[in-house]
C-alpha cells in the first residue's frame, strides 16, 4: 500500500552524492534504517527510524507514529529527468504545513539539494 503526500524537487547533485549526504546529515534518528531500491529509471530511498517502522509501512502505508509524530519517508530519485538535473519526489505521511515531523524533513532536505 502506498500512501502519502508527494513533493517534487530538483537537484544537480548526483544520485550517489545525494544519498551519501542524506546518510551523513539526517538529524532525526541516531541510527536510521535505509532501504535503497534501484530500478530502471529511478532509485527509491526509504528512510525510517528503525526496521520495525519500515515494516509497518507495508501494513499502513506512509504513517506517523501516534506517540512521536514521526514516520517513514521516501525519496524517489529520477536520474533520467534531464542531462543536468535529477528529479526528486519526496513522499511524506502528511503535508508539510500540517505535521511538525514532515516540516522537519522538508527543512532538512531542501538545503541538501
Amino acid at each position: 500500500m502506498i500512501t502519502g503526500v508527494d513533493y517534487i524537487l530538483y537537484t544537480d547533485k548526483s544520485k550517489d552524492a545525494l544519498i551519501e549526504k542524506i546518510k551523513e546529515t539526517i538529524p532525526f534518528w541516531e541510527n536510521p534504517y535505509f532501504v535503497i531500491d534501484n530500478e530502471d529509471e529511478t532509485t527509491d530511498v526509504y528512510i525510517s527510524r528503525d526496521e520495525e517502522m519500515f515494516q509497518l509501512m507495508d501494513e499502513k502505508g506512509f504513517y506517523t507514529d501516534d506517540l512521536s509524530g514521526e514516520g517513514p519517508f521516501l525519496l524517489i530519485i529520477n536520474k533520467q529527468y534531464s542531462s543536468k538535473l535529477n528529479r526528486i519526489t519526496l513522499v511524506l505521511a502528511e503535508e508539510v504545513d500540517e505535521s511538525k515531523f514532515s516540516k522537519q524533513v522538508w527543512s532538512w532536505i531542501k538545503p541538501i539539494l
